[in-house]
């Protein structure tokens, strides 16, 4: 509905707006900033605390847009529960929708649609996760049947970080300066270190070096795999920034006013995506 309130503020559905962007930039944070902390070292789970903030904040991101323009399209009424619940949790779809939404508007957006085929890795990963991963730690127990390829962080350690190696990593300096390191780190205290971890594929390492050089990927894989994510999501808060300054601005709905400054913390330049460890900024 348009508001004719001098104080859109006052409104319980600007209010429950407010709360909901809220969350959202901050369930999103939470998971990116688990992202880049994440690491066999510390036992793996901080992976999870990402993939649940980052599956569930990426799908409401999307909704969010799907009811600016439901908004945009009726007179500034809001969809009720039930039908924001039947947009579904289909992390692609919603993306395609939003997708959608912005080129049917004609957008004139910064940040374009992620082309990258890393960051649509990622979202595949995180749709798996949210469909089905959630509870493959229990589902593991027990079942000789059970796909280990489908676990979540072994999953995304093969289709997102070993991309990212390939691309930024391998055959580079950076390869050769990790190498050299575990090497030098192995003779120096090879001899009088035990080494008790599993990798993100399950794997047991019990050799210095080669935790050593799992170390150093592991830099690349938090930094990296941070930056592809953070890019659907700058997309994504780019396109319901527009159309809240649309519906604002243009056609007096004024229960979208002011939602869009929440996520202008993820609207930045790839400086800040790879540099900038604890997210939203602030």
């Amino acid at each position: 509905m348009s508001s004719k309130s001098a104080d859109p503020l006052s409104m319980p559905e600007w209010q429950a707006l407010h709360r909901e962007v809220s969350l959202v930039s901050q369930i999103i944070g939470s998971g990116v900033t688990a992202l880049g902390r994440a690491s066999y070292g510390s036992g793996l789970g901080e992976y999870y605390l990402a993939f649940f903030g980052l599956s569930i904040g990426i799908e409401r991101l999307a909704k969010l847009i799907l009811v600016a323009d439901y908004a945009l399209a009726n007179a500034g009424s809001l969809p009720s529960q039930q039908m924001v619940k039947k947009f579904g949790h289909n992390l692609n779809k919603l993306t395609e929708k939003a997708d959608q939404i912005a080129i049917s508007h004609q957008l004139s957006l910064k940040y374009q649609k992620p082309r990258h085929e890393i960051c649509w890795a990622a979202l595949a990963c995180l749709e798996s996760f949210a469909h089905s991963s959630r509870y493959a730690n229990f589902e593991a127990i027990g079942n000789p049947a059970f796909n280990a390829d489908q676990e979540p962080v072994n999953k995304w350690w093969a289709e997102v970080v070993e991309r990212i190696l390939t691309e930024h990593y391998r055959g580079k300096r950076k390869e050769s300066h990790v190498r050299a390191g575990a090497r030098a780190n192995a003779e120096l205290m090879g001899n009088n270190t035990f080494v008790l971890y599993t990798d993100e594929r399950g794997e047991p390492i019990r050799v210095l070096e080669n935790a050593s050089e799992r170390t150093g990927q592991t830099e690349w894989a938090q930094k990296y795999g941070r930056f592809y994510t953070l890019c659907i999501v700058r997309w994504l808060s780019n396109i319901f920034d527009e159309l809240a300054r649309e519906a604002v601005y243009n056609q007096n709905i004024d229960v979208l006013f002011g939602h869009w400054k929440i996520f202008g913390k993820y609207m930045v330049e790839d400086y800040f995506l790879l540099k900038r460890k604890r997210w939203p900024l602030t």
